[in-house]
């Protein structure tokens, strides 16, 4: 999520219409336990047990919003989170961008979520997990995984992406998939993240969307496999930026939301 360069954008909208990669959600393995949930059940502020709210302007991506603790809070059943169109700490726009780094980390599982995305022309919504630990390096040595980016612009398609040092957006050769969005603008769609000691893969609405699975040599390998230290949550709303404003920005469709049904991560049993 947080750089994506012209080229790999421009390569992720070029798949073939609606294309799958065939093969289906396998479920939650038997041996795995509820390990992190928010069903976002009870009206008011998002839960601080759960969430960090960032406060403050974005400085990546030439995005355009500030961050603030208001531009978030569960309604009805979901979690919305705000792009509003109003100028903040010398920004054009405030939203919301919420981690769970000071309150859940984990490694390996299965991260299951229930999403419906705006499409105003601007927007980049994005469900990603970064390295809570960073033993390999910072961004992007030690990894990234994106469950899902949406940018307003071309709101029939979701992407998902993982990035290590070797393969990343900065090097235009990313791991990543992209998928066609059925049904009305808006709608509620479900994904999933599985990850284990050896592969990741991504699903949408039961269907494979991405998968990483290195060569066995290659496992020990933290610039093609950082994927063996705890990972922490991050979803949040941005507005322009490097690619979620490549076609401008219509600030008349603020303010957008982005609604959140449930987050649940499972993990294995002996790492609960």
């Amino acid at each position: 999520m947080r750089w994506i360069s012209l080229l790999t954008a421009v390569v992720l909208l070029a798949l073939p219409l609606c294309a799958w990669a065939g093969d289906t959600d396998p479920g939650i393995p038997s041996n795995y336990v509820l390990a992190f949930s928010d069903e976002f059940s009870q009206d008011g502020p998002v839960d601080p047990q759960r969430w960090t709210l960032e406060e403050g302007p974005a400085r990546y991506n030439q995005e355009l919003e500030c961050y603030t603790g208001q531009n978030a809070w569960v309604e009805d059943g979901c979690l919305i989170i705000e792009a509003r169109k109003e100028e903040r700490e010398g920004m054009e726009y405030t939203s919301a961008r919420l981690n769970t780094q000071d309150t859940f980390s984990f490694r390996y599982g299965r991260l299951e979520a229930r999403v419906a995305l705006p499409d105003g022309r601007g927007t980049w919504s994005a469900l990603w997990l970064l390295p809570s630990d960073t033993r390999y390096g910072g961004w992007l040595a030690s990894g990234e995984i994106d469950l899902l980016e949406h940018v307003g612009y071309d709101p029939r398609w979701v992407h998902s992406t993982i990035h290590t040092q070797e393969n990343n957006s900065l090097n235009d050769n990313a791991i990543t998939n992209s998928a066609c969005l059925e049904g009305d603008p808006g709608a509620f769609h479900e994904y999933v993240l599985m990850w284990d000691r050896r592969s990741i893969s991504t699903y949408l609405d039961g269907e494979l969307l991405n998968h990483y699975r290195p060569r066995g040599k290659d496992m020990d390998n933290p610039d093609v496999w950082p994927f063996n230290v705890p990972f922490h949550l991050v979803m949040n709303l941005a507005v322009g930026g490097s690619w979620g404003g490549h076609e401008g920005v219509d600030g008349d469709s603020f303010p957008q939301r982005m609604l959140v049904d449930y987050v649940r991560v499972y993990v294995p049993e002996e790492n609960a």
